[in-house]
């Protein structure tokens, strides 16, 4: 994934900044995102099996993956504005006809392009992001700081209200499709009215054996890379196979499921950011990377072995597996951007491409895992697999 570099020169006709559009636009994203992430592969089981649905997302994220390599390309070619009105408008027409759709074959093209586009549009939001914020980063704390309890808490609410719209009938997603599709269309509208005149920075193309190289050759950076790629892993077991545990082999309601899940996101909501705070100032991150993991690893493990059809149990187990992603989460970003300078542009932009790959080799785990084990063990297989990332931050140079 390609890096903006801060070293740009000054366009003739200054780019006018616009920080609430942006923000704005932020939020309705990932409400687009969440509304759907946790019933796509639910959505993907009216068609195939469980460990096909897998396959998916492996194609999917692959596909993601290639095209990052060579997003600088298009990034050159056309432009972050225009480019993002066609991942937007490709994107919505995806949506769209997931919410009509009932034949496979159209079903599944259909995801693999929103799964796609959605990954490529957060990126560039974040290249409009960098430029909205220029070269004062100092006042744009407080900004930030609201920006994410936001999302947060958008983040949390947005699986509830999918989760309501389809409840009552399995096979029901259009509405929730339907709605976010419509979630797009204001984005549209904000990228017309205030990103039309957007001055593109220069766009560095990523070297992958280079940034593999570059980062290996640090132990602290490998070992955080290697913990956020486990995070990422954690987030796909998720948001791809807890919908189908819960709502199918346990027998939850999709509205139990959406309230299970908002409390289970709440924990993003009343941790991040005290964790990040903390990190800063007292305890630093590896302690508490650690620790994340521990919580990891044992929340996650209950999953495989509570069979109750208990909110309230399933609400507690999500949480705590939210706080220990908390930890995880805060910690693996800051220590990583602490460590990196704006010249280690290909470290950064494969750290960028985490996300695509953990769901590749996580959704390929996954799906040879249900070859051989029952579903509920599919947690067990996955808990497994962060009992190294956690031990790997013993060897992660603290900053306190």
């Amino acid at each position: 994934m390609p890096r903006t570099t801060s070293a740009t020169s000054v366009p003739i006709h200054p780019y006018k900044r616009h920080p609430l559009p942006i923000y704005v636009t932020s939020l309705l994203l990932i409400f687009h995102s969440y509304l759907v992430a946790y019933i796509n592969s639910s959505f993907l089981e009216q068609f195939i099996s469980a460990t096909e649905v897998g396959a998916v997302y492996i194609i999917g994220s692959a596909l993601t993956v290639l095209i990052f390599l060579f997003i600088s390309r298009v990034l050159r070619k056309i432009g972050n504005y225009k480019w993002s009105l066609v991942l937007i408008s490709l994107n919505f027409a995806a949506v769209a006809g997931m919410a009509y759709t009932n034949e496979l074959r159209v079903a599944v093209p259909l995801f693999i392009i929103h799964l796609i586009s959605v990954t490529l549009i957060f990126f560039n939001l974040d290249v409009f992001m960098e430029e909205q914020i220029g070269i004062n980063e100092t006042t744009t704390g407080s900004k930030r700081g609201l920006l994410l309890t936001l999302i947060s808490l958008v983040g949390a609410t947005s699986p509830l209200i999918g989760s309501l719209l389809v409840d009552g009938n399995e096979t029901a997603f259009t509405y929730p499709y339907l709605l976010s599709a419509a979630t797009l269309i204001p984005v549209i509208i904000i990228l017309l009215f205030f990103f039309r005149d957007f001055s593109d920075p220069e766009y560095n193309e990523i070297d992958i054996f280079s940034a593999i190289r570059s980062f290996w050759r640090s132990v602290s950076i490998r070992h955080v890379f290697l913990a956020h790629f486990a995070l990422q892993m954690f987030f796909m077991l998720m948001v791809v196979y807890i919908p189908i545990y819960l709502t199918k082999d346990i027998g939850l309601s999709w509205a139990e499921f959406g309230v299970v899940m908002f409390f289970g996101q709440l924990a993003y909501v009343v941790f991040e950011y005290p964790i990040g705070i903390i990190a800063d100032r007292y305890i630093g991150e590896k302690e508490m990377m650690g620790f994340g993991f521990l919580i990891l690893i044992i929340s996650t493990s209950w999953i495989a072995f509570v069979t109750s059809t208990s909110i309230l149990v399933w609400s507690i187990i999500m949480f705590v597996t939210r706080i220990g992603a908390s930890l995880v989460e805060v910690t693996t970003e800051s220590y990583f951007f602490k460590q990196t300078k704006s010249n280690d542009a290909q470290i950064i932009s494969f750290f960028r491409i985490t996300r695509p790959l953990a769901y590749v080799t996580g959704a390929i785990l996954g799906s040879l895992a249900l070859l051989y084990v029952p579903f509920n063990l599919l947690f067990i297989v996955f808990t497994i697999l962060f009992v190294p990332a956690m031990f790997g931050t013993i060897n992660i140079i603290d900053t306190k």
